[in-house]
């Protein structure tokens, strides 16, 4: 049984259909092994003279959990491995059947179903390892931004009304001259304004949404809301603005609010830019400031919120690259493919 050079047309129509598992040498490799193990458990199913083809009852094998841990790993979605699986089906039918010389109706009825639960014996455990490793995703992401939440509370919150209580108890307990007191319950008056700012800003970004806007008018928009009282953010959109698929753009637009908060956070004494631009199969966004820079090799200390960021920017498929030079500013690149896979 030649299966290898009978296999290489199917290998191909699929690797064809999906560049990303035919160009990814690990994805292609798995793909391999994938089928012709499937290949292998069909011609024991009908050599074993096994009738039925329903295995979705059948216990979860560890190599198909590593399979679907492998998929969400590169953020390939069970549908298109049902495609591909139907492919193989339909392709390789005809093939498989010569192979165990199937002839009669009853034969050739055993060959299907043999062939059907050899192939979808696989799906059981992949789709399950794939759920349960977004899940996992969805939970870190959800950690990181709580985490980070409570560091600007700390940091930024707390710190501001502790300097500004500090500011009012040296005004009491000193008691100075009228002008002096003045200018300490201003300064703290400042730092406290400056906390309530923060507050709210945190507060506008966590309920920040979409909803039936397109994403650079949303960003647009939620800008205005966070930044009232700055013009040095400026946003525009090259192509054909279009909705993405809403669980798509409701993470592009924390991603982007978190790239423009960190802007606001460390250089918003210089101007900002987004440009959009909407390509056939993509949107890339590019988030560019001219302030002071960071040296991408150092730690940042969670300062930019780059793990949050990348995790969500996993979870939808999406592309993210920080570069940034100390003294040449910061750039956000966030790639989201306009699919809805």
């Amino acid at each position: 049984m030649e299966t290898p050079d009978r296999l290489a047309p199917v290998v191909a129509r699929i690797g064809t259909m999906f560049p990303e598992l035919r160009d990814d040498p690990v994805m292609a490799a798995s793909l391999f092994e994938n089928v012709t193990s499937m290949l292998a458990d069909a011609h024991r199913r009908y050599a074993e003279g096994l009738e039925g083809s329903i295995t979705s009852d059948l216990l979860l094998a560890d190599e198909h959990l590593a399979t679907g841990a492998l998929h969400a790993e590169h953020m390939q979605h069970p549908a298109g491995a049902m495609l591909a699986a139907e492919v193989l089906f339909d392709e390789y039918l005809p093939v498989f059947v010569e192979e165990v010389g199937a002839s009669t109706p009853a034969e050739l009825l055993r060959a299907s179903r043999a062939l059907h639960g050899g192939i979808w014996s696989r799906f059981p455990a992949g789709a399950v390892a794939y759920t349960e490793a977004l899940r996992q995703r969805v939970t870190t992401a959800n950690l990181d931004s709580r985490a980070h939440i409570a560091r600007d509370l700390h940091d930024r919150v707390a710190h501001g009304i502790l300097a500004g209580l500090q500011r009012i108890d040296l005004a009491l307990l000193t008691d100075p001259p009228a002008p002096e007191r003045t200018a300490q319950l201003e300064a703290a008056a400042t730092q406290l304004r400056r906390a309530l700012g923060d507050v709210q800003n945190l507060a506008v970004a966590l309920h920040a949404r979409v909803g039936d806007d397109v994403l650079d008018a949303a960003l647009a928009r939620h800008v205005k809301d966070l930044f009232p009282d700055t013009e040095r953010v400026t946003i525009e959109s090259h192509g054909t603005p279009v909705p993405l698929v809403n669980w798509r753009a409701e993470e592009s637009l924390t991603i982007l609010l978190e790239a423009l908060t960190n802007w606001w956070k460390h250089a918003r004494d210089a101007a900002v830019h987004v440009r959009f631009d909407w390509g056939a199969e993509a949107l890339t966004v590019t988030v560019r400031d001219h302030g002071p820079g960071f040296d991408t090799d150092g730690s940042t200390d969670g300062r930019l919120g780059q793990s949050t960021m990348r995790e969500r920017a996993a979870l939808v498929g999406a592309r993210i690259d920080v570069a940034s030079v100390p003294g040449a500013g910061t750039t956000v690149t966030l790639v989201v493919p306009k699919g809805t896979l």
